[in-house]
């Protein structure tokens, strides 16, 4: 009886140890902080604007691509629907680097693609060639370009805040920013580039944990998440490509 009883004392002394030292080992230290990215649904406010102004921007290179005037026209409609702007200072400094440390890139001849425009009247203006001299397709692009000009001074726009960012990246390299984000609101950060290369998007907290990524094999991304903080995140664009991008970063 006696060594049964040891034996039971020696069970739960042995359990004990391995469950606290099994909490132990599950428990964060302090010091230790979770990934800036909620699960909770966060509030939309002008995240909608970048979700606009990149489908916009790639009905542009659709335009290009076939030379529609119906599609550039529309692009412009959908780009007059966004107050953008280039906010240098929401952006910051970018920091560049090699995709692979000490790669010996030997860059190729860049092809004849234009650099994303988000400019309507001038969109415009390289869509009336393609109309032929169709005259009701002229008169809705001349309808347009007035529109487009009148509202020149930002009365136009039913969604606020998006920033449109024009860069460029070399090959076989990534461009870093560091943006501030507000906690519990979605956020949404979209990348247009000229096409001529895949460009993928990541997106690191203060902390480096990745939070999301569009890495397909395009030169479009977009990618949505909700910060649990307001705080910085670190937005990383890169050229997978053998030749420079242009590219619009895009951010609510």
């Amino acid at each position: 009886m006696r060594r049964q009883m040891m034996r039971w004392v020696g069970v739960l002394v042995v359990g004990g140890w391995l469950a606290v030292t099994g909490l132990a080992a599950q428990t964060p230290k302090a010091d230790d902080k979770q990934p800036n990215m909620s699960t909770e649904k966060g509030k939309e406010g002008n995240a909608a604007a970048v979700s606009l102004l990149s489908q916009a921007t790639q009905l542009v290179q659709y335009a290009h691509d076939n030379e529609s005037p119906v599609a550039m026209l529309t692009a412009v409609q959908m780009l007059e629907r966004v107050k953008t702007q280039d906010n240098a200072e929401r952006v910051g400094s970018k920091k560049t680097g090699l995709q692979n440390e000490g790669e010996q890139v030997k860059e190729g001849k860049k092809g004849g693609t234009p650099a994303p425009m988000l400019d309507p009247e001038k969109l415009l203006a390289e869509a009336k060639p393609w109309a032929k001299g169709n005259p009701n397709l002229l008169a809705l692009l001349d309808a347009e370009a007035a529109k487009a000009k009148s509202a020149a001074s930002g009365t136009l726009g039913s969604t606020r805040g998006a920033i449109a960012h024009r860069d460029s990246v070399a090959a076989r390299s990534y461009d870093d920013f560091v943006i501030n984000f507000y906690g519990g609101q979605v956020t949404r950060i979209g990348v247009v580039g000229d096409g001529d290369t895949d460009i993928d998007l990541i997106v690191y907290d203060q902390g480096g944990h990745e939070i999301t990524r569009d890495t397909d094999s395009s030169s479009n991304c977009l990618v949505e998440f909700v910060p649990r903080w307001t705080g910085p995140f670190r937005v990383r664009v890169i050229n997978n490509g053998y030749v420079y991008s242009n590219y619009v970063l895009m951010t609510n």
